[in-house]
Order: C-alpha cells, then structure tokens, then sequence
C-alpha cells in the first residue's frame, strides 16, 4: 500500500505540472499568396496538440500539427520553394487526386537551466543570425533532433554549441536494398546519414557592441564523429586532422546598437576560404552577406521597421560532395533563398486600435546553383552571376491580426506577387527548365485557435 501511494503521489505531482491545449487553424488564400507561383486558391486545415511541461528548472515542450493542404498543384515540393515559408518533411496525397496532400510539424524541446547556462535536447529548428532572412541557421529546413548547451564564461562571453543530425535525401541503396525496396527506400526518408556540429561565441564587450564567431561542420557517412563533440576545438583544424573531406563553414556577426531604438547588424558568412587567395581574382572564397537594421518607436511607441539586404554567392551550402551539402530535406539551413541568391527586405508593423498590423516586402531573386567538384581543379571557374534563367519575385503583403476572444485568433490581408520565371529548379540547365511568368493579388485569411 505504501509503495501505491508513492506512486500516486509521484504521477499526481508530474501532471500537476503539465498542461495541453489544442491547436487548430484554417487557411484561405486567394490567388495562393506566395506559396506557389500558380493563380490558383489554397485552403489549409490544421490541427494537432501542444504540451508544456515544468519542474523547477526543468522545461519540455512539444508540439505535434497535422496539415491538409487543397489546391490545383503545379506538386507538393514546388510549395514553399522560393518563400520564407517552412518547408516540408514529408508529404502525401490521401486522396490520389492530385489536388491535396498531407504534411505534417512536430517538434520537441527539452530544456534544463544552470545557474551560467542550460543544456538542451529535442528536434527544432536553431534560429542563429539577428536578420530576417538568417544566413546561419533559419526555420527554412525542417526541424532536426539536436542536443546542445549554452554557456555564460563572464559577464562579457557567451558560448553555444549543438550536434545534430539531418536529411541527406541521397537514399542508401546500398545497405538498405536487402531490407526494403527502391520505392520504399525513396518515399520513407532511408537516407545515407548527415550530421552537423556548430559553436559560437558571443562576445559583448560593452552594452552597445556584440561580435559573434560561428563555425559549423556537415559531414556524412558515419554515425556521430567523437572529434566534432569537442566543442572548444577550431572545427576548420579538425576537419583538416580527419583528411579534408567535411563541409566547413565559418560567419562573423556584428551588432551595434546607436539608441534603444535603432539597432544595427551585419553578417559575413564563409562557406570556402583560402586566406593567401582572398583578394586575387581568382580564388576559392566563397562568401555570404547580410546588413540591416531595426528601428523600434518610429512614428508610435509599438511600431518598428526592420531593413535589410542579404546576398549569397553561387557557390554557398554546397560541397564537393554532396553528401555533405548544408541542407536537410533539400532545403538550405541557412538563407531561405539558398546559393546564387539576393534579398531585399522590407517591413513594418505597428498596433492601432488593438490590431497588430504588418507590411512586408521582399525582393529576391535566385540563379543556378553550381557544381562544385571542378572548382577544386586547377583553372577555378568564374560564373557570371545571373548567366541563363533565373527566378525573381517581388512580393508585397498587407495584414492585420486580432486575438478575439483569449486564444482564438484572425489574420485578414492582401497580397501582391510579381513572379518572374516561377517554377525554375536551380539544379537544371535552361534547356530543362519551363518557367511561367505570373502576377496575382491575393486576399487571405487564417482563424486560428492557439496558433
């Protein structure tokens, strides 16, 4: 009898700490906003759970969303393929009628707290960057499983470190094809492995001033590598110590804030550097840039303007071996637009009359991507930006959003997309490309309960 009594008493005492709440949305767009580049509606139905669970220092929480998705598709994975838009895991058309289809989000976050820092484990999306439109670590790619920590040196040093595991999308027919078939080996995700390990250090030297250094490594075809759990060791010297076979890339942020208002940033991201070739003509360094700015309390005290211009070169993310390209799922894990691209971004939100309303405008435009492996012969290959097809989309969106009643929530605008070349693959040559010039306005609407 005692021993049921502890046992009520412990399962009494970890619910009494968790709670749950639905989460359920509609959407209905239009002209199918920026989602794709078709003239055609879109109406998603949303719904799943989300839980939080605490104790003392201890935090989780999870959160599961099932989609469905209508709508006359050019296919499932040109949605979200040139937008700030999280992309897909995983889809599926239940019907076999080519004008749904099924994905889904879920995500996880466990989280303990020192007194100096707190450890982490769980499948999320990092976000690493001050921008918009990050260069480092963005929501663009699906969320992975990640563990990682925080740690607070002194008063003037942060440090950050995460290992995590991702979506090579090259399938494993070698050591798979005994156990399942081609076709399940492609739909069901049985890819060769990728893993990616990333440590920063944030340095404030005086209230105003940050600088932070960034260093990441993607490499593939081994479980996790002891070397890369070495979180206080140069990943540039490791990778040269395991034979110059990973993906290396390095970034420097800067943030400066002149007032409380206006606030500054600036991101120079390196995929490939060769120190003794950075100002020949001809040289590997291969490089991404991002500057901007916020300006909060402009015209009223809620409002604030954000600006912001990102470039990246062709050559970015990618790698001689595309085993260790910086994607998952085919999505870049830094700028949305991924190589060969530019963004400029604009947006402003303010609360009036207990709406928050927002305007956001990008323009960006993307080229193709290149092969990397004859960049490291000995003539390196200059590519004319912008030489052949490329994609470009100007998209100006509009919108107010209200909390009705506790957690029910509506979302009414308008946008205007101007899309040049939608449909364009980076990957393909012009010859192989059909592309459609599209201009559309489209009027939107979300009801959401707790999203």
């Amino acid at each position: 009898m005692k021993f049921v009594l502890i046992y009520i008493s412990i399962f009494s005492l970890l619910f009494s700490n968790i709670s749950f709440k639905p989460v359920v949305f509609i959407d209905y767009l239009s002209s199918g906003s920026d989602y794709q580049y078709l003239d055609s509606e879109i109406k998603i139905f949303g719904a799943g759970i989300e839980s939080v669970y605490i104790l003392g220092d201890l935090s989780i929480n999870a959160k599961f969303i099932n989609h469905r998705l209508f709508s006359n598709l050019v296919s499932s994975n040109k949605i979200h393929s040139f937008n700030h838009h999280q992309g897909f895991s995983w889809s599926q058309d239940p019907t076999s009628s080519g004008n749904s289809f099924d994905y889904d989000f879920a995500d996880l976050n466990i989280k303990y707290t020192l007194d100096s820092g707190t450890i982490y484990l769980g499948k999320m999306n990092p976000e690493w960057g001050e921008g918009k439109s990050k260069l480092i670590f963005s929501n663009k790619s699906p969320s992975f499983p990640l563990f990682g920590f925080d740690w607070r040196l002194n008063p003037y040093l942060k440090m950050e470190y995460l290992h995590g595991h991702l979506m090579s999308g090259i399938p494993d027919y070698s050591t798979l094809e005994d156990y399942y078939s081609n076709k399940w080996s492609n739909s069901k995700g049985l890819n060769v492995s990728r893993n990616i390990a990333a440590h920063r250090f944030i340095w404030t030297p005086f209230e105003k001033l940050s600088i932070i250094g960034t260093e990441t490594v993607v490499y593939g075809v081994r479980g996790i590598d002891i070397h890369y759990l070495v979180p206080f060791i140069p990943f540039w010297s490791l990778q040269h110590y395991l034979g110059d076979t990973d993906n290396i890339q390095m970034a420097l942020e800067m943030k400066y804030s002149f007032t409380e208002k206006l606030k500054t940033y600036g991101t120079i991201f390196i995929d490939e550097w060769s120190p003794d070739k950075t100002f020949d003509d001809y040289n590997r360094n291969w490089f991404g840039y991002q500057a901007g700015l916020k300006y909060s309390s402009l015209l009223n005290m809620s409002d604030q303007l954000i600006l912001e211009f990102s470039w990246t070169d062709s050559r970015i993310y990618k790698h001689r071996f595309n085993l260790n390209d910086y994607y998952s799922h085919n999505y870049p894990l830094g700028f949305w637009a991924g190589p060969h691209a530019e963004e400029f971004f604009l947006s402003y939100g303010v609360n009036v009359f207990d709406i928050d309303w927002l305007t956001n405008l990008s323009i960006a435009k993307r080229g193709r991507s290149v092969e990397l492996f004859e960049q490291y012969s000995t003539n390196i290959e200059n590519n004319e930006r912008y030489s052949g097809s490329f994609e470009e989309k100007l998209f100006l969106n509009f919108q107010g959003s209200k909390l009705l009643y506790k957690y029910i929530s509506i979302i009414v605008g308008i946008s205007y997309i101007d899309w040049k070349n939608g449909g364009f693959i980076p990957s393909l040559n012009d010859s192989e490309q059909t592309l459609n010039d599209v201009e559309k306005i489209s009027f939107n609407l979300r009801f959401g309960i707790n999203y």
